[in-house]
């Protein structure tokens, strides 16, 4: 495979980290650069290290059922932001924090979502024969340049348009990736 092949595959496996970026951002918490780039870090070594053993893991798992593994993490995320919202509505709790940088926690979670759903990548590109460091280091690159772009369109979105709505619109955005990746 050439360069063209581990371009298109890592861009497409990073698109997620929009709608990540967008999630935090519409939560109000900020994602330092220093973040953004730990997030891509770990993930992309996760994506070289599941590439390395990704032929092994072929004759366990197909591509297929770790696609809808990782769509039904997404779902089950935003399913569950959304009844925390709601019950937090009923409770008459705002869930509103200005600025609030986000959690080692939160930072743990995101690197073990993308690296669960780099999953399929490592598999697939392992199969196809493209380039482990390649990959990892385009997932690096990928990965900070879309969590900065989701980043900036959720701050942008929130400055602009502040409401309840907000809350649950980025739960909305995580579930509706969720069912996008199982169809």
């Amino acid at each position: 495979m050439n360069l063209i092949s581990t371009l298109l595959f890592t861009i497409s496996s990073n698109l997620d980290n929009i709608p990540i970026g967008i999630f935090f951002a519409l939560n109000n918490k900020k994602i330092k650069i220093k973040d953004l780039f730990e997030i891509s870090f770990f993930t992309s070594i996760f994506t070289l290290f599941i590439m390395i053993i990704g032929k092994i893991i072929c004759k366990f798992i197909t591509l297929e059922h770790a696609n809808k593994i990782g769509a039904y993490i997404i779902i089950f995320i935003g399913i569950h932001g959304i009844l925390k919202e709601l019950i937090n509505l009923f409770k008459n709790k705002t869930n509103i924090v200005k600025n609030k940088n986000i959690t080692y926690l939160s930072k743990s979670k995101i690197i073990i979502f993308l690296s669960i759903n780099n999953l399929a990548l490592g598999i697939n590109a392992s199969i196809t024969g493209l380039n482990y460091i390649s990959c990892s280091i385009f997932t690096f690159i990928f990965g900070s340049i879309f969590l900065y772009i989701g980043s900036f369109i959720g701050k942008n979105i929130n400055y602009n348009l502040i409401s309840n709505i907000l809350q649950y619109s980025s739960y909305i955005i995580i579930l509706l990736l969720g069912i996008i990746e199982l169809i």
